[in-house]
């Protein structure tokens, strides 16, 4: 059996295999051989036979095909459960992330392993630097969103064509400050120091085994969409802390899988998450 590490990643892939590598690439240089890769693939297409080769020669990686598409905290939490079948035991930290980041941070465990006087430290939520948007994802809560916020998000989401209008004003909003402002607008950790914060951007979350061993799971209420307010809830109530790190840096290659509009697939997932977080979470 191959030996046990104290880092497990959990990546999801969906259609985005050239991503996949780049992402595994990452992982290497950043991690070393402390960790164990479980890729798991939601692919609607079957990967070419390079991409096979490639993977295999990677002894750290568990490649896993899903039947079908699973969603990406349910795919997630099939990777995680094939790992705690073979192992036996809850690694000190787990990764769900998206194949379309990469991780850009030296000594990564070690500034793991700082974190663990936290107390009551439960979710990690990292710099998630946006190659589009050139700014930082995270914090991506900083409180509990309001009922009648989320009420303005179900009546968008309501509707296809007013989602995507929905969606347009805030890529064109984005568009002007990027050109208006002409630099990045990154977060530095010197003005952002680490902080317990409400709920963490979905592309890269990083679990203490604190989480699981208190009752947490990854069987997110919904199939997709919302994950980040199903972790906060968790964790809240678990009496736990979600705490962004800026120290940690991802990068975020976003969109590679869904575009930057949607379909009426998409947005009928997005609908019946904001349904399911207002009925389990607000009442």
């Amino acid at each position: 059996m191959t030996q046990y590490k104290p880092v497990v990643i959990l990546g999801v892939i969906y259609n985005s295999y050239m991503e996949t590598i780049r992402f595994i690439e990452s992982i290497e240089h950043c991690f070393k051989k402390d960790v164990k890769l479980v890729l798991i693939d939601n692919s609607e297409i079957t990967p070419d036979q390079s991409f096979m080769e490639r993977i295999q020669g990677y002894d750290f990686i568990t490649y896993l095909k899903t039947e079908k598409n699973e969603g990406y905290f349910h795919g997630a939490s099939s990777g995680l459960k094939y790992y705690l079948e073979t192992y036996q035991v809850i690694p000190q930290w787990v990764i769900v992330c998206n194949v379309d980041i990469i991780f850009d941070t030296s000594l990564i465990l070690e500034k793991l392993d700082s974190c663990e006087n936290i107390p009551n430290l439960g979710v990690i939520a990292p710099a998630i630097l946006s190659s589009q948007w050139k700014t930082d994802y995270n914090p991506f809560h900083m409180n509990r969103i309001p009922l009648k916020k989320l009420i303005f998000y179900r009546i968008i989401y309501s509707n296809f064509m007013i989602h995507n209008g929905y969606l347009l004003i805030h890529y064109v909003k984005r568009i002007l400050k990027l050109i208006f402002l002409k630099k990045p607008t990154y977060k530095k950790s010197d003005v952002n120091p680490a902080r317990n914060i409400y709920a963490p951007h979905g592309s890269c979350i990083i679990f203490n085994k604190n989480y699981f061993e208190r009752g947490g799971t990854l069987d997110h209420i919904s199939f997709l969409f919302g994950e980040e307010i199903f972790v906060a809830e968790t964790a809240k109530m678990l009496g736990l802390n979600v705490m962004y790190i800026p120290d940690l840096i991802v990068r975020h290659y976003e969109h590679s899988s869904i575009g930057n509009f949607i379909s009426r697939k998409i947005n009928k997932y997005y609908k019946q998450s904001i349904v399911n977080i207002i009925d389990n979470y607000y009442h």
